[in-house]
Parts: C-alpha cells; sequence; structure tokens
C-alpha cells in the first residue's frame, strides 16, 4: 500500500487475537497492536513492513510463564511512502528569448523515481527530463514564468518545490526603414540616418559602408 498520511490503516480479518509485528521483528503491544475482532489498525509509517500474526494464546508483559503463541496465519503489509518534500531550485532566474542550453537542478528528492518539472511557455526540456538535473532550451516566444518540480514515484507525488520565478527579456523587434541620404559625396560630412525606436532595443548596432 501506499503512505497517505496519518490516518490508520483498517485491514478486515476473521474474528480472533491478532499481533501486529514490524520490520524489527518486535511485537507491538499497543492499543494499536492487538486487537479482539474483525479488524486491525495500524498507524502508517512510510518505508515499514507490518506482518499481522493470528494468535490464539497471546503473552501479556506481566506473564513468565506464558505459553508461546500459537501462530495459525500471517499477512505482510508494506507501507511504500511518497517523495519527500522537494527542495530549492538552482539556475538562472534571467534569460533571454532564444536562449539555449540553460541548466536547472534540484537536489535529489528522497523516494523519488522520477521527477515532473513545471517550465514557462516557449521553454523546452532538451536533455534530463524526469531527473534532478536539466537543460533547457528557450525559443522566441518564451515568457516569463515560475518553475517548479516535484518528487514522483508508483505512489503519486510529493509535495512542490517552491517558486523560482525566471524573467525572460525579449529579443528586439525588427528595425523599421532607415532614412536619410542615399547620394553622398566623398568627403561629405555631418549626414543623419535615422531609424524608429525599435521596440525592446537598448542599443543600436550600425553597419556603414567603407569609409
Amino acid at each position: 500500500i501506499c503512505f497517505g498520511g496519518t490516518t490508520a490503516l483498517t485491514f478486515t480479518l476473521p474474528a480472533g487475537t491478532y499481533d501486529v509485528v514490524y520490520t524489527d521483528g518486535t511485537t507491538n503491544f499497543n492499543a494499536n497492536g492487538i486487537v479482539n475482532g474483525a479488524t486491525v489498525n495500524v498507524s502508517p509509517v512510510a518505508n515499514t513492513t507490518y506482518t499481522i500474526v493470528s494468535v490464539t494464546n497471546t503473552a501479556t508483559l506481566c506473564s513468565v510463564t506464558a505459553p508461546s503463541p500459537n501462530i495459525t496465519g500471517s499477512a505482510v503489509i508494506t507501507v511504500n511512502p511518497l517523495p519527500d518534500a522537494a527542495g530549492v531550485i538552482s539556475g538562472s532566474a534571467t534569460v533571454c528569448q532564444g536562449q539555449n542550453a540553460v541548466v536547472y537542478s534540484v537536489a535529489s528528492i528522497v523516494n523519488a523515481t522520477g521527477y515532473t518539472w513545471s517550465l514557462p511557455s516557449g521553454a523546452t526540456i532538451v536533455s534530463g527530463a524526469n531527473t534532478n538535473t536539466i537543460t533547457v532550451d528557450y525559443d522566441l516566444t518564451a515568457t516569463s514564468r515560475n518553475i517548479t518540480v516535484t518528487g514522483t514515484n508508483a505512489c503519486g507525488s510529493g509535495i512542490v518545490s517552491a517558486n523560482i520565478p525566471v524573467t525572460v527579456n525579449p529579443l528586439p523587434l525588427a528595425a523599421g526603414t532607415i532614412s536619410g541620404l542615399t547620394t553622398v559625396c566623398q568627403g561629405q560630412t555631418g549626414v543623419s540616418y535615422t531609424v524608429p525606436a525599435i521596440a525592446n532595443a537598448t542599443d543600436y548596432i550600425w553597419t556603414l559602408p567603407s569609409g
């Protein structure tokens, strides 16, 4: 079974007296351990195997010469855990549209056999999918958003990591039409050329004729 919280697990059994024995072989003499009826309740503990043993004579803690239990049958129940909570994600929190090979990672999650990542729109895992270290490419339409990760296994998903907010800076838009003289003389000075302001541009690189 899968560990799903602190709710007691109830198993239906034939009427009788039962001991619940843990992995280490010790008998639990607490209220959860010995019942006189058709059900047994055990508090679930991850990574624990319970053996429910039917006995006809149950020794008490005060008995000195208690008879040995007459075992009539047993059932073993293994409690499998969910993954632990994910830790803090490391990686670049500021990228550019079109940027490639950006690495994000999280410490290995206990009890996880896989990892589920949530990425910004336009971001694609190009290597390491389903592991704790991924390489991401951002396309030309990528937008800003949080990245999260959670561990997974056959029992389900663990607690999701804290967000790492990623800002995706846009590329400059296409340049418009340049205005200025198209015919000049050698030695002519002070000739101006302009272009409409380019959205998202912080600098402009001009390519000119030789000289």
